[in-house]
């Protein structure tokens, strides 16, 4: 009897053994993925910062009216506030409502921009679809990734022109354990990224199906990928 009560206490222990094993691994991959999703946010709020500062050396002294400065303040005042929250990132959701802040921060720069060249301010759109950080698209253009499906995807004027040239867009790489990739594809880190900026908009299926297909899952089958587009339906 005695031997059985023995046996079923060390199953006993083994088993909360594993089980704090396991918490300890999953409190130790989750605190990576934070690190990540941290690291991120700082990147994105330290290119926007460049962005501000190269602007701010063309203005040169140029008096802004009433509009112009109260985006521009808007702008800088996005930038502030993104740079205080992104070292503070607790869980990787935190990062949405820097990449939100961000968003705004980019949209009211290109409304300075549009409005000292003396165009309309730039109609309100997600981000561009290749690098978020390019500010907001100005339209949907067609793209067909290597060895996939042509899609329909927002993009911001320059990327635009790249493809109707035959040439690349500038895609947002970031890095994912060894290796450079754009950033639909990194995982858990770019998922919570791209999240902030697409949120459930069709971009985000988008990038979902272009990670599956880098896996070898076959998005497709058994029906057509609704993220896919004949050129034909798209004329």
């Amino acid at each position: 009897m005695e031997w059985i009560v023995a046996l079923i206490a060390s199953c006993g222990l083994a088993g909360g053994l594993a089980y704090f094993r396991a918490r300890r691994v999953a409190r130790a991959g989750r605190a990576l993925e934070v690190e990540r999703v941290r690291q991120l946010a700082e990147d994105d709020v330290t290119h926007f910062g460049e962005q501000l500062t190269r602007f701010g050396t063309t203005l040169d002294g140029a008096t802004l009216d009433d509009a112009t400065h109260h985006d521009y303040q808007t702008a800088l005042d996005a930038y502030e506030k993104a740079k205080t929250a992104a070292p503070r990132i607790a869980a990787p959701e935190g990062i949405s409502a820097i990449v939100d802040t961000l968003t705004d921060g980019r949209y009211a720069l290109a409304c300075v921009q549009a409005r000292l060249a003396g165009q309309p301010v730039p109609e309100r759109r997600v981000p561009c679809f290749f690098d978020p950080r390019h500010g907001p698209s100005t339209g949907d253009v067609l793209w067909t990734p290597p060895g996939r499906g042509t899609r329909k995807v927002p993009a911001c004027a320059q990327d635009a022109a790249r493809i109707a040239t035959g040439a690349e867009p500038e895609v947002y790489y970031i890095k994912y354990g060894e290796l450079n990739v754009p950033y639909w594809e990194a995982g858990a880190p770019g998922e919570s990224y791209k999240l902030g900026f697409f949120g459930a908009t069709g971009v985000r299926a988008l990038s979902i199906g272009l990670r599956m297909q880098n896996k070898g899952i076959d998005v497709g089958r058994g029906r057509r990928d609704p993220t896919i587009v004949r050129r034909s339906d798209a004329d």
